[in-house]
């Protein structure tokens, strides 16, 4: 009996010292990231006192040593956890991270076990993944149809598409890669795919509208050129000869109606609309009068002209005709009285999924600068209108008014805080994300009533106009940290409590995989509040040109709310460090967000276990400081007013009416 009970006794302090050495080795890897565990974690001591109970904070060790690629130990302290309790999340994690670590039967054996509701389209994603890993893709198929049945998720719907494609069934494929686009349009490599099964399938009109996509987004792949001329070559140039002239014509007939004016006591703003260009070309519903250094001329309504750039001097000629009808310098002048101008061929979003070149509908004037032998077009008109054409670039026009009445106070906010901001290139604002989205007329009636219900007001904090920051999502936590600390900006749940984001790494790992409760967990825009990506080898080599089997991550480093704020990753003989919000997106195809975690999956390649896949589940839309739109459009729903909602937002703000 006296050995019995020693035995146990050694066993227990044996248990107790491995529990403190995994603790006090859990700290001081964290302490080794400033920032992170201050904001993460609690104390070793808290730690340790509830690892007495119930050792939970293996957990929290185990996603640790997951996020930085050390399977075999994350499998050592969840299997430790486990021994003294049945927790089906971690027996999820086990599975995940059996699969992620090559051992794909050992994960379909845990993943089979597995019934847990709210994680079931999780579950079914992860079995798709092993048993389309093991070759048995009618099951992988099964699983992931599941999987979407329960909640729609990119990995599925792309995965799916992959299968079909590689089988040659480019008709199932599309279907899938195009309920992808509409789910979620971020997920550019699948414009690629879905442009490429257009084509198998001989259908080039549409073939050749996804692969422009997919070569804007991935010139220096001469996978992606090679295939988009292939579509050009068969399409033919009598195909955009007859698309060209059907533009022409649809140009001519666009007639615009004259807009009713606000009032002069409105300040202006000057908007760049087209920036480094060769040429203009635009008309009016009204006659034109322009102004230049050295003439002034009226021109009629209706008809289209270019000004253009020609052996060295400025000319105006009418559209598509080689006569010249003056010889202009700059700066030009532009105005119709109060008929809208009609300018041909503006660029939106270069680079990025909603790149789009457009024919913008201006209210105001238009001025024309000359920057070397470039143009610069710049839009003039009260700040008013100026916001009837950031709102629905914005935000949501189907978003509740009174969300709509808070975002034109925030844009307007911004519009007086940052005034002159381009002023040393000749204009107040950029049209794009960098100040904001402006498409002039591209106008709703839901918006333009938000920003008239609004006029004048703007934001203060301490008799400051402030910084007023918004995003589209924020996942469900609104950050500070982004650009800097400001003190009408929390770092803290978007939820009513408002509670402070403070999350261990098993619970960030729950975070990303979850759909918690949020005032902007919409169902009708979900793909925002939590996204997913996926890359096979294929994938990999078409966005960075390199072999997949060279990828790792090093160190990780978290600021608020979750987001990456520094990430070491190696791909064959570089090493890259990412330290800023923007770059750690992009490096990744283009993120949402750069709140994310990632998941390398290993499988055997001849007698070594190299990385295969790359997983990556992320949270919210934006740099996710200030207020989020679709959580201000669930507040709305909730019956809050737009006051309240910017009060939820930036902390201790006054509105004011500045006119």
């Amino acid at each position: 009996m006296k050995n019995i009970f020693l035995k146990i006794l050694f066993s227990s302090i044996v248990l107790a010292i491995f529990a403190a050495v995994c603790f006090l080795n859990y700290n001081q890897a964290f302490s080794q990231e400033p920032g992170s565990h201050k904001q993460y974690n609690l104390t070793v001591e808290q730690y340790l006192k509830y690892a007495q109970s119930n050792k939970k904070a293996f957990l929290a060790l185990a996603s640790f040593m997951k996020e930085r690629g050390k399977y075999r130990e994350s499998i050592r302290y969840l299997k430790e956890y486990l021994k003294n309790n049945d927790d089906k999340k971690a027996k999820l994690l086990l599975g995940e991270v059996y699969y992620l670590n090559a051992n794909d039967k050992k994960s379909l054996s845990v993943l089979k076990s597995l019934n847990i509701k709210g994680c079931q389209y999780e579950i079914y994603i992860y079995l798709g993944l092993v048993y389309e890993e093991l070759n048995r893709t009618a099951l992988a198929v099964k699983y992931y149809k599941k999987s979407i049945s329960l909640r729609k998720n990119s990995i599925s719907l792309y995965r799916l598409g992959k299968i079909f494609y590689k089988k040659g069934d480019y008709q199932k494929a599309a279907r899938f890669f195009r309920e992808l686009i509409d789910y979620d349009a971020s997920n550019r490599l699948a414009y690629y795919y879905l442009g490429d099964s257009y084509f198998q399938l001989n259908e080039f009109a549409k073939s050749y509208k996804y692969m422009l996509k997919a070569f804007r987004f991935y010139p220096k792949s001469a996978v992606v050129s090679d295939k988009f001329s292939m579509v050009k070559k068969r399409l033919g140039k009598a195909y955009f000869i007859a698309e060209k002239k059907k533009l022409l014509e649809r140009r001519k007939r666009i007639k615009l109606a004259a807009y009713k004016p606000l009032g002069k006591n409105i300040p202006k703003v000057r908007v760049s609309v087209l920036e480094k260009v060769k040429s203009v070309s635009f008309k009016s519903s009204g006659r034109i009068t322009l102004k230049g250094k050295n003439k002034s001329i009226i021109l009629e309504n209706n008809k289209l002209y270019t000004i253009k750039f020609e052996n060295g001097n400025i000319v105006l000629k009418k559209y598509k005709d080689n006569k010249i009808m003056a010889n202009l310098e700059c700066p030009l002048v532009l105005k119709s009285g109060y008929y809208p101008f009609y300018i041909l061929g503006a660029v939106y979003g270069k680079g990025n999924f909603w790149q789009s070149t457009l024919d913008l509908s201006l209210r105001g004037s238009i001025e024309i600068i000359r920057n070397n032998d470039y143009f610069t077009v710049i839009n003039v008109l009260s700040v008013e209108e100026y916001l009837y054409g950031v709102l629905p670039s914005e935000i949501y026009p189907s978003s509740g008014l009174e969300a709509l009445k808070a975002q034109a106070v925030a844009a307007r906010t911004l519009v007086f805080k940052n005034l002159g901001r381009h002023r040393k290139e000749g204009f107040d604002f950029c049209s794009g994300v960098h100040c904001q989205v402006y498409r002039g007329m591209k106008e709703y009636p839901s918006t333009n009533k938000a920003v008239d219900a609004t006029r004048g007001e703007v934001m203060a904090y301490d008799g400051k106009l402030i910084e007023a920051l918004y995003h589209s999502n924020c996942g469900g936590c609104l950050r500070s940290d982004a650009f800097g600390k400001r003190p009408y900006l929390e770092n803290k749940l978007d939820t009513q409590s408002g509670q402070i984001f403070t999350l261990s790494p098993w619970d960030i790992e729950r975070w990303f995989k979850d759909y918690p409760e949020s005032f902007c967990r919409s169902l009708e825009h979900i793909s925002n509040f939590r996204w997913q990506r996926i890359y096979d080898a294929q994938d990999f080599s078409i966005v960075y040109g390199e072999p997949i089997d060279k990828f790792v991550v090093g160190k990780v480093k978290r600021g608020e709310c979750a987001h990456i704020r520094l990430l070491d990753i190696s791909i064959a003989s570089r090493k890259i460090v990412l330290d800023r919000d923007l770059e750690i997106r992009r490096f990744f195809d283009n993120l949402k967000s750069s709140a994310f975690i990632v998941e390398v999956k290993y499988v055997r390649k001849k007698n070594n276990i190299v990385p295969g896949i790359i997983l990556l589940w992320g949270a919210g839309f934006g740099h996710g400081e200030g207020m989020c739109q679709q959580g201000a459009s669930g507040m709305a729903k909730d019956g809050y007013n737009y006051k309240d909602i910017l009060k939820h937002y930036y902390k201790n703000v006054n509105i004011e009416k500045l006119y």
